[in-house]
């Protein structure tokens, strides 16, 4: 195995006069030819400009933003066209502006304008709250799911607090308008829309992932039983797949059918976990894990996307506390537990499995107390390439720039293979990725 340490600031010079003031950001973006990262004002943590790095050739530029963005939210790779947001306040409304960006005619332009709440009632409410600096309004959902469609959920203000609704609207770039609907949220109810995210099935299409229920699996496992029976309608879950055409299309005309696309409900004795990966959504099927409170028995099911049938999967794997990955069609958990063995070690146990639990992968690792990893950043290394990354002094959060020492594992050895200190302060070691060069002769990129 293979692994060559590349640093930004070598591949372009004008980096290093881009870094004295900013740093670098990573993005939620995925592209075949490129790494994406974000330019980030250090100060306000705004986008101020983005550099794309040509894996096949290590070639990078810069585009320096001519307006600040909050958020940049898609990437067109076939037009080169970025898509960013930034708040601002106008004609009396606190809204948010769509901006796009082509990065080969360096044309920017703002593109559309959301207004979210009436400044007057935002400042009432902010007020009320005892908050008295000026901040936006949360959003539950903002995501550009395609080339067209922006989809964004937030509270909807009244005038009082007494009002639980979630304003969606769906914005139409084709036909430069957007569609306003109002869902009912009240927390009094069984099933408040508590977490909603998009699946892509491909660059057009996908699906909405809505998650109801006012607590998560650990939370409902930790205080189960309920102290009394009017709490128990808190402990109720479900979760339903929306497909993204009918969702913008029943928008549109003022009907959300969300009752019709829930795949299944739970009361307060069972919980669910989700397989948090999109490459099986891609297949259009769906994996979660049914758990019972009361009999501690975990079930594996297999949710069918096309005809929204379920199948309960036979394996042979302790489901509890593991993470699960879909890839080429198998199914892969794995866990991961830490020991102390003395005041300046770790032990880290790493296992990987397949479904059927006849392949297993296990490993036992000394960590100093220094050395530091974010599994769910990691788990995608060890799924993939069998490696995993830790740094240290550990992050702390102040994103203060300083040299880092990198460690690479394998699930073959138990000790690192790969260990340097970064050439250049880092703000943040996340932004670090490992990207794979040459399958078939096991050569990665780790780009810095």
């Amino acid at each position: 195995m293979n692994i060559d340490v590349v640093y930004i600031q070598d591949l372009s010079s004008e980096m290093h006069n881009v870094l004295k003031n900013n740093q670098l950001g990573s993005l939620p973006i995925e592209c075949k030819n490129f790494l994406l990262r974000s330019v980030l004002n250090r100060s306000t943590y705004k986008s101020v400009g983005i550099c794309f790095i040509d894996i096949s050739n290590l070639q990078l530029k810069t585009y320096l933003f001519k307006k600040e963005l909050d958020k940049i939210i898609y990437f067109d790779e076939i037009n080169n066209t970025l898509y960013g947001y930034y708040w601002n306040i106008a004609d009396d409304y606190v809204k948010i502006t769509v901006r796009s960006i082509n990065l080969l005619n360096r044309d920017e332009k703002d593109i559309f304008e959301i207004p979210i709440v009436e400044l007057k009632l935002w400042e009432n409410h902010l007020k009320q709250e005892g908050i008295s600096n000026f901040i936006v309004p949360p959003l539950l959902f903002f995501e550009m799911v395609n080339f067209r469609y922006i989809i964004t959920i937030h509270d909807k203000f009244y005038a009082s607090n007494s009002n639980n609704k979630w304003q969606i609207y769906v914005i139409d770039l084709f036909e430069n308008k957007f569609y306003s609907y109002i869902y009912d949220n009240d927390p009094k109810k069984p099933f408040p829309i508590s977490y909603i995210r998009y699946f892509p099935v491909s660059n057009a299409d996908g699906f909405i992932f809505i998650k109801f229920g006012q607590i998560d699996a650990e939370e409902k496992e930790m205080y189960w039983l309920p102290e009394n029976s009017k709490m128990t309608r808190h402990f109720w879950e479900a979760f339903a797949f929306y497909p993204l055409n009918k969702f913008i299309e029943d928008i549109k005309n003022q009907k959300l059918f969300l009752d019709a696309y829930i795949v299944e409900r739970v009361s307060e004795n069972f919980s669910f976990r989700f397989l948090d990966d999109i490459e099986s959504i891609k297949d259009l099927c769906f994996y979660y894990i049914k758990k019972s409170i009361k009999t501690n028995l975990s079930r594996l099911i297999k949710l069918e996307l096309k005809n929204y049938t379920k199948e309960i999967m036979q394996t042979s794997i302790n489901l509890d506390n593991k993470f699960l990955h879909y890839n080429n069609g198998l199914l892969t958990t794995i866990s991961l537990s830490i020991e102390e063995i003395n005041d300046k070690q770790n032990l880290l146990r790493i296992s990987k499995e397949f479904l059927n639990g006849n392949n297993t992968k296990s490993v036992n690792i000394l960590l100093s107390k220094e050395e530091q990893f974010m599994p769910d950043i990691m788990y995608k290394y060890i799924l993939k390439h069998g490696l995993f990354l830790t740094f240290s002094p550990r992050f702390d959060y102040r994103d203060i720039p300083k040299h880092y020492k990198i460690k690479v594992y394998s699930l073959d050895s138990s000790s690192a293979f790969l260990e340097f200190t970064t050439k250049y302060p880092l703000s943040s070691p996340f932004t670090i990725t490992l990207v794979e060069k040459s399958r078939t002769k096991d050569k990665f990129l780790l780009i810095i």
